[in-house]
């Protein structure tokens, strides 16, 4: 009963450095996000929202004249005042629950010949609750998906000759194993390991283009 109410503070900020200008940038920045939190601990006393802070780092590349792009990064996240049951009343909750997530992404794209053109991508994710109730203290949650992940496109376009238009494309996804469950009282359940081989074919010119895919190979 009575008026709901709950304010905060969200503050974002970033940092851009060229040392050799539209070729090699570094980068820096801060994020505080937060989700709203309903209820009342024992003592009555309302919950405020859930924060979490992102300190992320990395480097864009831009060289070759323009046929090598890449950005490589690292970040941290730390979530606070997540709810947790309070061991003293475990009808309740408590609110001062922390899981800390950190991991590496990169991403090239280039076209080292002349209608070859190769895109790339991996990603590393470390989660973990660092203060949580025992049943899943330490442990990888179960919304954090697969630690790794990559993903691939290659894809040629014949530029010359009687031919000129057609081009080929293959890639695919991957992810590792994903703990879909991960506590002590409903043990592990995992996901395995999973391969998406994708290819495609098209003829392109001016006024139409003619394509045909397949996911899932």
């Amino acid at each position: 009963t009575g008026r709901y109410k709950q304010a905060t503070f969200s503050p974002k900020f970033g940092l851009v450095y060229q040392p050799l200008k539209n070729k090699i940038s570094l980068f820096a920045n801060y994020q505080n996000g937060f989700t709203n939190q309903t209820g009342t601990d024992y003592a009555g006393k309302t919950f405020k929202p859930q924060h979490a802070n992102q300190l992320e780092g990395g480097v864009k590349l831009d060289l070759l004249n323009g046929k090598l792009s890449s950005t490589l990064s690292y970040y941290n996240i730390e979530v606070n005042d997540i709810l947790r049951t309070d061991m003293q009343h475990p009808m309740y909750s408590v609110q001062d629950g922390t899981q800390l997530s950190k991991g590496f992404e990169a991403e090239v794209i280039t076209n080292p010949l002349k209608g070859l053109n190769i895109m790339a991508g991996f990603s590393y994710n470390d989660s973990k609750y660092t203060k949580a109730d025992a049943d899943v203290q330490g442990r990888r949650p179960a919304t954090a998906m697969s630690p790794y992940t990559a993903n691939w496109w290659l894809s040629y376009h014949v530029l010359n000759g009687k031919v000129k238009g057609l081009g080929f494309g293959f890639g695919g996804n991957y992810a590792s194993d994903n703990k879909i469950e991960n506590s002590v009282y409903y043990g592990v359940v995992t996901l395995s390991a999973y391969t998406v081989l994708n290819a495609g074919i098209f003829y392109e010119q001016p006024k139409f283009k003619l394509g045909l895919k397949v996911d899932n190979l």
